[in-house]
């Protein structure tokens, strides 16, 4: 297997508070490098990489006024397909960037003038978007409603979370890395986080303490409790987010399709195998992890507005999770006011897409590197004052 070269300081030994898509690929990239890697999480896959649909989607996600957050998308865009050819190289499985580009469709004139405005955004960016026709979008996507006004094409890709962070999971053993099934918290003995101390578990310690160099708290929205002990404000929170997943024939549908019906966002992600992703609500709503019946109502309602024949499918699960959210939608990556204090949370509904980056910041900080290009406005040391995270 290929490793990546040790930075300066030398095979660190690395705890890692959060098992999703984005504290696994963190953890992989740095047992790859060479470091020694322990990740800690009761209840590992199972959060919001769990739910998520997988779009790798930086200029259908852009929204105005939030261009620092494009820009680290695009970046992190970019490096998925090595970050995929890795992935698949470590493990034998094979990690697939479905080329399953995203249509952007309005139902009505008022929805078409929003994605001109949309296409003119994402061109002053850099950004490629074909402007098309209801008829030249009917023709690429037969299934969509013949009431459309018009469309917008992206070429973007969309990966299935779910074998992605098993994948993650195996690759990080297989280079020496171990995944514990317990909660912890960061230990800090003046200034500085030396290890992670079990919460509620026992380990083969005999302290309950296993010891660190570098404590990475990777745990989504819970990242704040697990510094709870530290007396540092993280502003992150919960924001819920329902979503479905049907069964349909394989091929049925060829792209992505997101969409506003009556004000509500949707989206629809196809996978090879028939399996259709509709999703998702966005609930700022606390800890909440009900399945309501009045989100799935609405997101079928929705999704078949723009694709009738998707009356016809099986619904086979309904899931809610928590998104990590921050007040300024950016995620909160790198060092933090406490030595040997990693963060790398706050992705809201951007994980998937912004694991590579992340997990590219993360080593590059931990390696005594240069921080990648696109992640600088990431930098978790901007919510901090002298003493303490804000």
């Amino acid at each position: 297997m290929t490793a990546l070269t040790v930075g300066a300081k030398g095979p660190q030994r690395v705890a890692v508070l959060g098992a999703g898509i984005i504290g696994l690929a963190c953890a992989w990239r740095l047992a790859r490098a060479g470091h020694r890697v322990t990740v800690l999480d009761p209840s590992a896959r199972t959060g919001a990489t769990y739910a998520a649909a997988g779009m790798i989607a930086p200029a259908s996600e852009a929204a105005f006024g939030q261009d620092a957050l494009l820009a680290a998308g695009l970046a992190s865009a970019r490096l998925w397909p090595t970050f995929a050819a890795d992935l698949t190289h470590d493990t034998g499985r094979p990690i697939e960037l479905t080329p399953c580009a995203t249509m952007l469709v309005a139902l009505d004139a008022d929805d078409d003038n929003a994605l001109t405005r949309h296409v003119r955004h994402l061109h002053r960016r850099g950004c490629t978007a074909e402007r098309l026709t209801s008829r030249a979008a009917r023709r690429l996507e037969a299934g969509l409603t013949p009431r459309l006004a018009g469309a917008v094409l992206l070429h973007e890709t969309a990966v299935d979370a779910r074998k992605v962070a098993s994948a993650l999971e195996v690759a990080l053993v297989e280079h020496g890395g171990t995944v514990l099934a317990v909660s912890g918290e960061p230990v800090v003995h003046e200034g500085t986080a030396t290890g992670v101390r079990s919460l509620g578990e026992r380990w083969a310690t005999t302290s309950g303490v296993i010891d660190a160099d570098v404590v990475v708290v990777a745990a989504g929205w819970r990242s704040p409790q697990m510094l709870s002990a530290l007396d540092h404000a993280v502003p992150i929170r919960p924001l819920k987010g329902q979503i479905l997943r049907l069964r349909s024939s394989p091929g049925a549908l060829g792209h992505t399709v997101r969409g506003t019906v009556r004000g509500r966002e949707v989206y629809v992600v196809p996978r090879p195998d028939g399996e259709v992703v509709v999703g998702a609500t966005s609930e700022d709503v606390g800890e909440d992890l009900r399945v309501t019946a009045g989100a799935v109502h609405d997101l079928l309602h929705d999704a078949i507005e723009l694709l009738p024949e998707l009356a016809e499918a099986t619904l086979v699960e309904s899931t809610a999770r928590l998104r990590p959210a921050t007040s300024d939608n950016l995620p909160v990556v790198g060092p933090t006011c406490v030595d040997g204090l990693v963060l790398a949370s706050g992705h809201g509904r951007d994980g998937i897409l912004l694991a590579p980056l992340t997990a590219e910041l993360v080593s590059a900080h931990i390696d005594g590197r240069p921080p990648p290009s696109g992640a600088e406005t990431l930098a978790a040391q901007r919510l901090c004052t002298p003493k303490e995270l804000t």
